[in-house]
């Protein structure tokens, strides 16, 4: 059941931006090609071994934290636990996970068939169509290992991403990428190898500086800040992880847009877009906080707490989370010709937009992305119209 609303949480967000990319009076094609550029960025000209090894490396390692974010969800839970109990082998409890998990990659299929069929419009020879379709059961085999935490697949995983590079544009292409196809369908055919034991490591403390340092910040509120940061950084690490590097690339995107745009008038526009499609994407940490408070809720009701106390902690905590990749777009928008009063007020009022999506992400779990890109984009909206 939380495989299949994590599913029409993920396609709820495809088909939003569908629609913001047909809303721009663009050709089917031209969306296409916007929606699968991360891969045709695998088949660009003009570049080296190196360069492709490192795209496809790229790709495989952004498929494995795709996955590794919904691990709860694609294990099945609790309900495994008894499943172990029953007659079934290994290599039947792989394919039961392998089919979830091409349910949940179903986002990630779409991208491939769309640069498929872009590779294929545009006269791409069949060495390219075969390097792309190579990295479906690639990313499948990363995937897997990544949800069994095998960090030793890391190694065949890079040399297959260096054989697909260095035979790019070669004789010897499609004959390097239909074997590593196969060793990648091989490996996800057979039963896992039996994990070791794992050795004991002494946990790791936190400086005392740093211990010092956030006493001294949060004062006696310390404790519950420390909770919802424990909580993003080790039960959330992967989910906060996805969700950081999707700022980025957001803000790395509104710095190239604002370079295409010649550093106009438009650039600050787009600085406060860019701040609010931020805020969006970070408010997704909303729900993993309120799951892990409500999963200990029975211990904390015996503790001399308000109901609900965790509510200002975690607008405290995703607060702190937000103003590192918030404040850098304020500071562009400035340079690019804003009042530092106006830079600072798009600042707050995107704080605000981010501490106000908390309510749509948690007042329904089905429409929780279709409620909250309204807000943002409505709050994006008034806010250009004041500021800009």
């Amino acid at each position: 059941m939380s495989t299949a609303r994590l599913l029409l949480r993920r396609w709820q967000a495809l088909v939003l931006l569908v629609g913001v990319l047909g809303s721009a009076n663009a050709s089917v094609f031209s969306n296409m090609d916007t929606f699968a550029r991360p891969l045709l960025l695998v088949l660009a000209p003009g570049h080296d071994a190196g360069w492709r090894s490192a795209c496809i490396a790229l790709l495989m390692a952004a498929c494995a934290l795709w996955a590794h974010m919904q691990r709860g969800q694609i294990g099945g839970g609790g309900f495994m636990a008894f499943t172990a109990s029953l007659p079934f082998t290994p290599r039947q409890r792989r394919r039961v996970d392998l089919m979830v998990l091409l349910l949940a990659d179903t986002p990630l299929l779409l991208m491939m068939l769309a640069a498929l069929a872009t590779t294929v419009a545009r006269g791409g020879g069949p060495g390219h169509v075969l390097l792309l379709a190579a990295l479906v059961p690639l990313a499948l085999a990363a995937q897997l290992a990544a949800l069994e935490r095998r960090p030793a697949a890391i190694l065949p995983v890079a040399a297959a991403c260096l054989l697909l590079a260095a035979g790019f544009a070669t004789r010897f292409g499609p004959a390097l990428s239909v074997s590593v196809a196969v060793l990648a369908c091989i490996a996800l055919r057979r039963a896992p190898w039996p994990r070791a034991a794992a050795s004991w490591r002494p946990r790791f403390a936190a400086p005392a500086w740093w211990r010092f340092s956030l006493h001294g910040v949060a004062g006696r509120h310390a404790p519950p800040l420390r909770i919802c940061f424990a909580i993003l950084l080790r039960e959330r690490r992967d989910e906060a992880l996805a969700k950081a590097l999707g700022a980025g690339a957001l803000i790395a995107a509104a710095l190239g847009l604002c370079a295409v745009f010649e550093h106009d008038a438009r650039a600050r526009a787009v600085a406060l877009v860019a701040q609010g499609l931020v805020a969006l994407q970070l408010s997704g940490l909303f729900r993993g906080l309120q799951m892990a408070h409500l999963a200990g809720a029975a211990y904390t009701a015996a503790l001399p707490l308000p109901r609900r106390w965790w509510r200002r902690f975690d607008l405290a905590a995703l607060f702190c989370v937000g103003l590192p990749f918030l404040a850098p777009l304020s500071l562009f928008a400035w340079l690019e010709g804003a009042t530092p009063g106006r830079a600072l007020a798009g600042l707050v009022s995107y704080a605000g937009l981010l501490c106000a999506l908390r309510a749509p992400q948690l007042a329904s779990e089905r429409h929780a992305v279709v409620l909250s890109t309204i807000l943002a984009g409505c709050w994006m909206a008034a806010t250009i119209a004041c500021v800009y």
